[in-house]
């Protein structure tokens, strides 16, 4: 199987049993890419796939989204000149074979009901352009915070980082300081002393001193003892009566008043709505493979179509702005449809010949399928519901057929 009808095989998201998608594909390629093979066994594309590194979707990831920002200037959307960064964690479950148990481990739910083998998922994501600038899979052991200080190595000067309770630390916003970068941390009231004594004293905001709470060797970390980062402190009461308190280098009262910090905050939460479109509609834990190299194609594969897709969607908007000119609700490319209509399209828009085509086509099927942007709606979040929810396990013999 040649290199790029692989690249592309995987590309096409194949969800069902890899008989069916092979057979599917080699008919759809056919006459496009010249004298190809005309099938291949399940057996001989797993043996090929084999010998692909997962590097080569990061690769093209990388190479993606530098030319985005680089060629499209007028299209980055911006907040106050930041370019609006998130990074969030979450679990994948995968396959339950030796080869994965043995790099990812064993995991145990609370009520022990069935041992699974998960991996931790890690995303640096721009939540204004709905970009992923930078994503790891790893052993669940490896924490958060460690995942985060590798995602920093792709911030830039005027980037701001959002980051949610799990991520606070002295460390990690020294290392964003350095490279000329802003942060938000949503903190415990407990985090230190400094958030201890502000919390007590009923004020809104302050701008304060905080220091590293490290005991021991300070070797590589890049700061001493005697550093400090000059934060502002925000109070924010939320409707449920908790209060919401914000760590953020954007000391300038007013340049940045109290007011903004609620909604600003509140864009964290494109990257929560990207694992669920990853994980529920992209059925990233559906994985064609499973053994631990086919695993990691098919997650970084997954990013870099969600990136595609995001930027046909950028593509198509100002169209969608201008039918829906005048309508009650302000309306969206719905996203869950997109990733559908992009099936075997996105073979084409990788060809030398038929990608304008394929473009044209994605965007007028996309413009035809819309969703309204109703404001206002709330719903109570129900944090333990699928708690003890076990996932079937996944078989290597039972795929989709339809």
């Amino acid at each position: 199987m040649p290199f790029v009808s692989l690249i592309l095989s995987l590309l096409n998201m194949p969800k069902r049993t890899l008989s069916l998608e092979l057979y599917d594909f080699f008919s759809y390629i056919k006459g496009k890419l010249g004298k190809v093979i005309s099938s291949i066994t399940s057996s001989a594309f797993t043996q090929q796939r084999h010998k692909l590194s997962p590097d080569v979707f990061v690769d093209m990831n990388h190479l993606l989204i530098s030319e985005f920002y680089q060629d499209n200037e007028e299209r980055v959307q911006l907040w106050n000149g930041f370019r609006v960064l998130s990074v969030d964690g979450s679990k994948l479950t995968l396959p339950f074979s030796e080869e994965l148990k043995q790099e990812y481990g064993i995991a145990h739910n609370q009520n022990a009901i069935i041992d699974l083998v998960q991996g931790r998922a890690s995303v640096l994501y721009d939540v204004l352009n709905q970009l992923v600038i930078d994503a790891l899979l790893t052993n669940p052991e490896k924490g958060e915070i460690t995942l985060a200080h590798e995602h920093v190595s792709h911030v830039r000067n005027g980037d701001l980082i959002i980051f949610d309770r799990g991520y606070p630390s002295f460390e990690l916003g020294y290392e964003i300081f350095q490279k000329n970068a802003d942060f938000i941390f949503r903190c415990r009231h407990e985090f230190n002393n400094v958030t201890k004594q502000f919390i007590s004293s009923g004020i809104k905001e302050s701008i304060v001193e905080i220091n590293s709470k490290q005991n021991g060797s300070f070797e590589g970390k890049g700061f001493t003892r005697k550093c400090s980062l000059k934060v502002r402190l925000i109070s924010i009461p939320l409707e449920s009566g908790e209060i919401e308190l914000l760590m953020t280098s954007l000391t300038d009262m007013e340049k940045f008043p109290y007011d903004i910090f609620k909604p600003l905050y509140f864009l964290r939460w494109n990257i929560e709505s990207f694992y669920n479109r990853i994980k529920n509609i992209l059925a990233l834990e559906n994985f064609s493979g499973l053994c631990s190299n086919a695993i990691k194609q098919d997650f970084y594969c997954a990013m870099f179509i969600s990136n595609v897709q995001s930027l046909i969607i950028d593509e198509a908007k100002s169209k969608v702005d201008k039918n829906c000119n005048g309508r009650k609700y302000e309306y969206k490319i719905n996203t869950s449809v997109s990733l559908g209509f992009m099936k075997y399209r996105i073979i084409d828009l990788f060809m030398e010949k038929g990608a304008e085509r394929a473009l044209q086509e994605l965007e007028k099927l996309l413009v035809n399928h819309l969703v309204p942007i109703k404001g206002g709606r709330k719903f109570k979040r129900e944090k333990d519901k699928y708690r003890t929810r076990k996932k079937p396990p996944m078989f290597s013999n039972r795929k989709k057929v339809l």
